[in-house]
């Protein structure tokens, strides 16, 4: 499991990742908006030659990605204080979920 990421609703999250592991991996976040530039997910043939190398990060290969959290995202006033999303690698994302590469993101109120 990795580590909790959290964030308020109107602020920028900025995540520094480095593989330092033996195939490639990817952080695919689910309760914020991003780029596509920022996107951890990889759509195949659909997409080739467009794809972000945020998408699919080699063996040693480092990248920052950035992401917002809109107030659309974020609790309402029936909500706790904190909503609980997530991020996950999204290379081979059964394999890599069930590997334990997935981590609760919180988006919580101002």
């Amino acid at each position: 499991l990795g580590p909790v990421i959290k964030a308020e609703v109107g602020e920028s999250i900025r995540v520094t990742f480095r593989n330092n592991a033996s195939r490639p991996f990817s952080i695919q976040p689910h309760g914020v908006s991003y780029r596509k530039s920022d996107e951890g997910a990889s759509y195949g043939a659909a997409s080739r030659g467009t794809e972000s190398p945020a998408s699919h990060m080699s063996p040693g290969a480092m990248f920052t990605y950035e992401w917002n959290v809109p107030e659309d995202v974020g609790p309402t006033d029936r909500d706790p204080d904190c909503l609980t999303w997530l991020y996950y690698s999204a290379v081979d994302a059964v394999r890599d979920t069930s590997s334990g590469l997935v981590g609760p993101l919180l988006v919580c109120r101002k």
